[in-house]
């Protein structure tokens, strides 16, 4: 996510640094005749430059952009507990994973990942012991 925001920062800065800075100056200097400029105008003084208003946009669109990442980043980082299942006899992780996960889960990713996180050597699980489901 952090690069995403990065490349984004990148080009919005190539855009505006070389693209928007390289108009011809015919149009340059239409861009800077903007409503106000005539001296007989009596708001003519409050208008500012069309840069300041641009600086104001980038800003902007850049701390919108910050804000987004972070609800994102912040709505993934929050660590769901995990579910304790007491193995009864005659159980196995292939019946463990088939019945507390979904079914558009495979259950051989959620046999490795189910001993992984309670570091079984093996796939032998005993009566009695407490398994640690992750979410």
């Amino acid at each position: 996510m952090l690069s995403l925001l990065v490349n984004f920062l990148k080009w919005t800065l190539f855009y505006y640094r070389y693209i928007r800075s390289n108009v011809p100056k015919s149009f340059q200097a239409a861009r800077n005749m903007t409503v106000g400029k005539a001296p007989y105008f009596d708001y003519s003084s409050r208008v500012r430059h069309p840069s300041v208003y641009r600086r104001r946009r980038l800003g902007a669109l850049l701390v919108a952009t910050l804000a987004v990442c972070m609800i994102y980043a912040r709505s993934g980082s929050a660590d769901s507990p995990s579910a304790i299942y007491t193995v009864a006899s005659g159980d196995t992780l292939w019946e463990v994973a088939t019945e507390n996960y979904p079914p558009s889960e495979d259950p051989r990713v959620m046999i490795e990942t189910i001993r992984e996180e309670n570091g079984l050597e093996s796939y032998v699980i005993h009566p009695g012991q407490r398994l640690e489901l992750p979410r």
